[in-house]
């Protein structure tokens, strides 16, 4: 028995290694990663021995973004008129904030400059920065996902010190707070407290992607 054979069965979460495209090809629920197949959703590895390919099953009730929710995004990348951002999961804004769990696979976001806020943006930069965590809503049907920060309960919930590197903590709906030095730094925040999804909740090291 080969060693991926005695991977049948595993659960595996996106970005997992299941096996090498010298070996297998890939399947259903996999991506080819520099010569790596990794899985691109959560659930269980099926190995097909006589094809030689390699799948990951999604357990059954998947976890997807959907249009007009919210949801929990890392930012990966800031250009002048637009920010890219890796969704986490999805977020409830009602009756209380609360994170309702990590989605089933792997999705991208952006936010176009027009929807950033409700004001005029001048510099973008202003506004987000990368590895800033973020609540958006969906406002698109399909991947990569079209989102919008308007709205006060919408934008920076935690980030990364540009001086120390520290945690970054919404202040004022234009601020973040370094929870270590203590600098201020302009942010689009969110009026969310940040007590109301703290990172100890989180499954995923969420500046690991």
């Amino acid at each position: 028995m080969s060693m991926l054979s005695r991977l049948t069965g595993k659960r595996v979460e996106p970005g997992d290694v299941v096996g090498v495209i010298e070996e297998y090809q890939p399947g259903p629920g996999t991506y080819v990663d520099d010569g790596v197949i990794r899985a691109s959703v959560m659930g269980v590895v099926v190995v097909n021995e006589s094809s030689r390919v390699v799948e990951v099953r999604p357990h059954k009730s998947l976890r997807t973004p959907r249009r007009c929710t919210s949801a929990l995004g890392v930012v990966t990348s800031v250009r002048h008129d637009l920010v890219v951002a890796s969704l986490i999961g999805e977020v409830s804004l009602k009756p209380h904030p609360r994170f309702m769990g990590e989605y089933s696979g792997i999705f991208d976001g952006a936010i176009p400059i027009q929807l950033i806020s409700e004001e005029y943006v001048k510099d973008i930069y202003e506004y987000y920065r990368v590895g800033d965590i973020v609540v958006a809503k969906i406002v698109s049907s399909s991947n990569p996902y079209t989102l919008s920060t308007k709205g006060p309960q919408y934008g920076v919930i935690y980030g990364l010190c540009s001086k120390c590197g520290g945690l970054l903590v919404s202040e004022s709906n234009k601020t973040v707070k370094c929870q270590s030095c203590g600098s201020v730094e302009p942010r689009k925040a969110s009026i969310i407290q940040p007590t109301r999804l703290p990172l100890s909740r989180l499954r995923y090291s969420i500046w690991r992607r």
